[in-house]
């Protein structure tokens, strides 16, 4: 053992004396990638969603408009006929436009946009026929019939529930990149 230190020590010396030094490998340097250009939104892209959202988001600031806090209690089962009359044609009149507006938007410019679109106009049309329907009913029952309220005021009740789901455009939106970028420039889906 003490033979193979000596040798490994002896080897050391020979080559710290020897005055040959291995060239000093060459250095690169690379310049950092540039960082990426911000991704702009496609311009029709874009359009289509301002579309959808301002549908959407315009159902939701007409029904807080129309919200009339503080309306005095109907005292006759015929004032009450009238005044849940009033609230089914304005909530059939608020889902029909948003039914008209997302019928009138151009071919989706991606898939996933029209599969929304298809559902959020299934849900808005169902609550607007159901609103309808039960106000027609409702219209057509005798002043002062108090059982015609209760299946109106259920018809109430459902077409809201029909619209579960639709109160966020952006979120179904966000499986796609170029739908959600368009979201964040598109002015309709400010709320």
């Amino acid at each position: 053992m003490k033979f193979a230190v000596g040798l490994l020590a002896a080897g050391l010396t020979l080559t710290a004396c020897s005055g040959t030094t291995a060239a000093p490998s060459p250095v690169t340097v690379t310049a950092p990638a540039p960082f990426p250009a911000t991704p702009t939104a496609d311009p029709a892209v874009v359009s289509w969603v301002d579309g959808f959202c301002a549908a959407v988001n315009g159902y939701r600031k007409r029904t807080n408009a129309e919200a009339e806090p503080g309306r005095p209690e109907p005292k006759t089962v015929a004032e009450a006929q009238k005044a849940l009359s009033e609230e089914l044609g304005a909530f059939a009149a608020r889902t029909g436009e948003v039914v008209d507006k997302l019928t009138a938007l151009p071919a989706a410019p991606v898939p996933l946009a029209e599969t929304v679109r298809t559902s959020f106009l299934r849900k808005f049309t169902t609550s607007r026929d159901r609103a309808a329907r039960a106000k027609t009913t409702l219209d057509g029952a005798k002043p002062g019939d108090e059982a015609s309220q209760t299946p109106a005021g259920d018809a109430v009740e459902k077409a809201q529930r029909d619209l579960d789901g639709t109160y966020d455009p952006v979120a179904p939106l966000a499986g796609s990149q170029d739908l959600l970028l368009a979201t964040a420039t598109a002015p309709g889906c400010k709320m």
